[in-house]
């Protein structure tokens, strides 16, 4: 498996630069009246990725000694799965932390190891940084942002991550390390600024792997702050890695691990592709096993792929009775099968909150107000009534669930629902995500009644 470090949106742009680097290149070497087999070894380097695969870690390995266990086992992964060319940093949070980053592709911080997200914003203004190098050129900083954090964060006020908070309020200052985080990346500009992506990766106090599995079962991930539990060594280093360097669904997630894995126990390629599927949207519903045949999967793929349709039909319209609070559109689902995901074959409904005089795209009081006062300051009786009615911001997105049916590449049928049309300003519905799912568990639970009786 191809690994990836720094930011997908990085990745791709250095695709497209090193493409076309090489287009110039061939044609220069055509008007030559040569072609690129002509060119020598020399030339043909310029081609080749000579950058480091560099990771740095800022973590106080003596305040954290079972995070350290942690990150051991990670590096020690990581260098395994990379061969070659990779070079991990570790830093203390009071050392002297380079300019640059050192031109890493990833910077991991350790939350348990710093102070408050005041010692985050220091430090990544000094990693984020440009630096000019020998050879004329500039360095480039880390791209993908991972936060190392604690289970409960965002349930501090909830027992019992409220006992855990009581002392100095660990549980509050690591959430607002988390929203610095995710502040820096999502402020980007873009097309002026390297592309960011993070990860927050929360687990539980970290400890030996079998001990986690008698607690707690085998490793367990799912998106946002949603665990409670220990975490092995194993589990986590395994997961850190994955998000780190082969999942692009880690990438702006949130995520929590529990539970243990034994040491040296292969976890199958397509396992950590649909572990990490649950991040995409994030999904907020699973239904697995909705066939007792494998040799009738297609047709009843067919059949609820239809019945999801029909079902969806009640949001339509005002859609009273359904008890949504937030009025929505319903349409098509366009995604397709995905190798990459384990789908052989998919099909689903989107149902999408529509914009409201409430919401986003349109402007306050105040907003108004300053209009109308803008607009009675002297413009003309005709620029006056074309604007009477105060003008819409560029409509955002307000969210939405998408339900979809899946045949994944083992032959079992499923129905997966999450999140869809998301922005980094749109504001969750989670009351009318709350009434969706349960109408799509009780449509399915209905369907299965029916598939019985048949």
């Amino acid at each position: 498996v191809d690994a990836l470090l720094g930011s997908v949106e990085s990745a791709v742009q250095d695709a497209e630069k090193k493409k076309k680097l090489k287009q110039k290149e061939m044609e220069e070497q055509e008007k030559k009246g040569g072609s690129m087999m002509d060119m020598g070894d020399d030339a043909m380097k310029a081609f080749e990725d000579v950058v480091d695969n560099r990771i740095l870690i800022v973590c106080d390995d003596k305040k954290d000694p079972s995070t350290k266990k942690l990150l051991d086992r990670f590096e020690t992964l990581l260098s395994d799965a990379f061969a070659s060319n990779l070079i991990i940093d570790r830093y203390s949070p009071t050392s002297n932390i380079p300019i640059g980053g050192l031109n890493a592709q990833v910077v991991i911080l350790v939350s348990s190891t710093l102070n408050d997200r005041s010692s985050v914003e220091n430090i990544l203004n000094r990693i984020l940084k440009r630096t000019a190098l020998p050879n004329g050129k500039y360095g480039v900083p880390p791209s993908h942002i991972v936060c190392l954090s604690s289970l409960g964060t965002e349930r501090y006020e909830t027992f019992p991550y409220n006992m855990q908070n009581l002392m100095g309020g660990k549980l509050e200052k690591r959430r607002g390390m988390e929203e610095s985080i995710t502040n820096i990346v999502q402020s980007r500009i873009a097309g002026v600024q390297i592309p960011l992506d993070y990860t927050i990766m929360k687990i539980g106090d970290v400890t030996e792997d079998e001990k986690a599995i008698k607690s707690g079962g085998d490793f367990t991930i799912r998106p946002g702050d949603s665990l409670d539990g220990t975490v092995g060594v194993e589990a986590a280093a395994n997961v850190l890695m994955q998000a780190v360097a082969f999942q692009p669904a880690a990438r702006n997630a949130t995520l929590s691990v529990t539970g243990g894995l034994v040491k040296d126990e292969i976890v199958e390629e397509e396992i950590w592709d649909d572990l990490f599927l649950r991040l995409d949207g994030p999904e907020l519903l699973r239904i697995e096993n909705l066939q007792a045949d494998e040799e009738d999967v297609n047709k009843k793929f067919n059949e609820l792929s239809e019945y999801i349709r029909e079902w969806s039909t009640m949001f339509e319209g005002d859609a009273k009775g359904t008890g949504l609070t937030t009025p929505v559109n319903v349409g098509l689902s366009t995604l397709g099968p995905s190798a990459a995901e384990g789908v052989m074959a998919r099909s689903g409904v989107k149902i999408t909150f529509k914009s409201t005089n409430t919401g986003a795209a349109y402007m306050s009081k105040e907003e108004e107000r300053a209009a109308e006062r803008e607009r009675s300051g002297g413009s003309s009786s005709s620029s006056s009534s074309s604007s009477s009615t105060p003008p819409k911001r560029k409509p955002k997105k307000e969210g939405g669930v998408e339900v979809l049916v899946e045949k994944t590449m083992g032959g079992e049928l499923r129905v997966r629902a999450r999140r869809c049309d998301m922005a980094d300003d749109t504001v969750l519905k989670e009351l009318s995500e709350g009434v969706i799912l349960k109408k799509v568990q009780k449509g399915v639970d209905v369907w299965i009644r029916q598939q019985e009786l048949l």
